[in-house]
């Protein structure tokens, strides 16, 4: 079955464990469904997801796992994104193949971290990283531009629109990176210009923000959506402000309640890119008792620093609350 991935969120999943740090389905089923069914198209394996923390095999056993719990809750054409970025070439390309057969639809590709320095002394060998995972995939790929995980590499909206042109088999763009509204513009304007771009696609090219911070004026700027960690906490508030950004002749009282809603959400975003997946664990669990503990070496959240956390997201929690109870 092939599923088509389209403008709108996309919720990077954090991978729960138990108290022997297995993978614990059970509360990853809640999860799931709790943003699936709010129209959130999930991305599995992702930062958030401690994509680095998890073998192939339950990598795998993820996106199986997925499939079925979606499938079974009449999602079938909800589509998966996963993370299958790995440390090489031929591992990506492998991690890609095996995503696909395991259900994916799509992958999620930030750049390898370890030889860094290198890859920064000629940007040729970025765009052939790209452009040779993407025609070694069978899925289509998202490019991840993530500085703040892959070691400081930052890759310019140039970099990206070489990459762009030498394959079709590249779907969109995640932006987490300084400077991300200007690419978004840069990006836009190419799509535009050139129609043949998406012509050649099975589905037009997507530009994505990794935050939901600025969606407001990245969609004005001709964005598509995020793939922002904050829907996994107020998922209803966040799909609310997405159907508000998307009307074609909102009213004066829905753009006023498009504002409230951005500018609460940007700032708990503030407050959760630093706290990462620690902090993301820990007011998931205070608010439906999912795991608190990474995987090691990260260790749960100190109570002091997750108490200071959950005060930094009281707006946000209680605007959840009240669009859920709508």
């Amino acid at each position: 079955m092939t599923r088509s991935l389209g403008p709108g969120l996309y919720g990077p999943l954090p991978t729960f464990f138990n108290d022997a740090q297995e993978i614990d389905y059970g509360s990853y089923k809640k999860h799931l469904l709790n943003l699936a069914t709010k129209g959130i198209v999930p991305v599995c394996a992702g930062s958030l997801g401690e994509a680095v923390h998890l073998d192939t095999d339950e990598r795998v056993q993820l996106i199986q796992f997925i499939r079925a719990t979606l499938d079974d809750a009449g999602l079938k054409d909800m589509p998966i994104v996963a993370g299958v970025g790995g440390s090489s070439t031929r591992e990506t390309i492998r991690l890609a193949s095996a995503a696909a057969t395991a259900g994916a639809d799509a992958g999620l590709v930030i750049l390898p971290a370890y030889y860094a320095a290198s890859l920064n002394t000629d940007q040729d060998q970025i765009i052939q990283y790209y452009v040779d995972i993407c025609n070694g995939s069978p899925i289509p790929l998202f490019l991840y531009n993530f500085p703040a995980n892959s070691a400081g590499l930052d890759m310019s909206s140039a970099i990206i629109e070489a990459v762009i042109r030498r394959t079709s088999n590249l779907c969109g763009v995640k932006l987490t990176c300084g400077g991300s509204v200007g690419k978004l513009i840069r990006l836009s304007a190419l799509l535009d210009s050139e129609p043949s771009i998406n012509a050649s696609r099975p589905y037009a090219f997507l530009l994505l923000d990794g935050l939901i911070a600025d969606l407001a004026a990245w969609t004005r700027c001709g964005g598509h959506g995020t793939v922002s960690g904050i829907p996994n906490f107020a998922p209803a508030a966040s799909v609310r402000l997405w159907a508000l950004l998307n009307k074609t002749d909102p009213s004066e009282e829905e753009k006023q309640e498009a504002s409230r809603i951005q500018a609460i959400l940007s700032n708990a975003d503030v407050a959760a890119v630093p706290a990462g997946v620690r902090g993301m664990k820990y007011v998931l669990n205070k608010l439906h008792g999912y795991g608190s503990a990474p995987r090691r070496p990260l260790l749960p959240l100190k109570e002091d620093d997750g108490e200071k956390l959950m005060a930094e997201f009281k707006e946000m929690l209680e605007l959840e609350v009240a669009y859920t109870n709508a």
